[in-house]
């Protein structure tokens, strides 16, 4: 495949593929990816997106490699094909969902396996669950949505939840920024291992009090920057020592 290579600058657009990027390179680390499969994407003006290439893995995916879509899915600039069937719900809820100006929709295994089991849900049993609990939407009816109706459904159902927990599918996470949707995936993932892993002991796990359950993800106030963009930045320091072809 050819790859376009987009002029490096300080533009907004720049750094939105720099980050995207890297969470890309972040997943496959992790193994929260399906080979080529599964889509992250963000919203970098009226009606264009930033998207990963079908044919690219993940390790592959740089700053510049990203395409630029509209919300059909056709390409402005970039060169690659669109996964259309994966990526035609993200437009719609970048469009629809208040936070929604990043979204990274994965199978990462911890939360695929809650999905994956009827009536799946988190314990909260861990501190992960103070920040995120009250973010979490449980799509248990369907796969995805499959229509307009049901996306609309959807998007009135989540509001201004940021964590989708798919049915037999995956986990999606929305975002105000790239380092948002990042690190609500993070801790999602790791609050399902904590919660599968305690269940396993076959032993009665501990619940957190209601009460202490925040309405805000937000963590280390008063520090900078933001504790979301804190950990994307620690990781890229970390991408940059052994994988910085993503920056390019």
């Amino acid at each position: 495949m050819t790859v376009i290579k987009m002029p490096k600058t300080d533009s907004a657009e720049w750094k939105a593929r720099v980050e995207l990027a890297a969470t890309f390179r972040i997943a496959n680390r992790l193994g929260w990816n399906e080979g080529i499969a599964n889509h992250f994407s963000v919203q970098v003006g009226p009606d264009r997106y930033l998207l990963n290439p079908y044919e690219l893995h993940f390790r592959e995916v740089t700053a510049s490699n990203l395409l630029l879509v509209n919300g059909k899915g056709d390409v402005i600039s970039g060169e690659g094909q669109v996964r259309r069937v994966a990526f035609y719900l993200h437009p719609r809820l970048h469009e629809l969902l208040p936070s929604a100006t990043a979204i990274i929709h994965a199978h990462p295994p911890y939360a695929t396996a809650i999905a994956c089991v009827k009536g799946g849900r988190f314990d909260t049993s861990h501190a992960i669950a103070m920040g995120l609990a009250k973010q979490l939407h449980y799509e248990d009816t369907m796969a995805g949505p499959v229509d307009e109706d049901a996306i609309q459904k959807l998007a009135r159902e989540v509001g201004k939840k940021t964590v989708i927990v798919h049915a037999m599918h995956g986990l999606t996470t929305v975002g105000a920024t790239v380092a948002d949707a990042f690190d609500s995936f993070y801790f999602t993932e790791r609050w399902a291992m904590y919660t599968l892993l305690a269940r396993q002991m076959g032993q009665p796990v501990h619940s957190l009090d209601p009460s202490i359950l925040r309405d805000s993800p937000q963590r280390d106030k008063g520090l900078t920057p933001p504790a979301a963009q804190a950990h994307l930045n620690a990781w890229m320091r970390v991408l940059d020592k052994d994988e910085g072809d993503y920056k390019s």
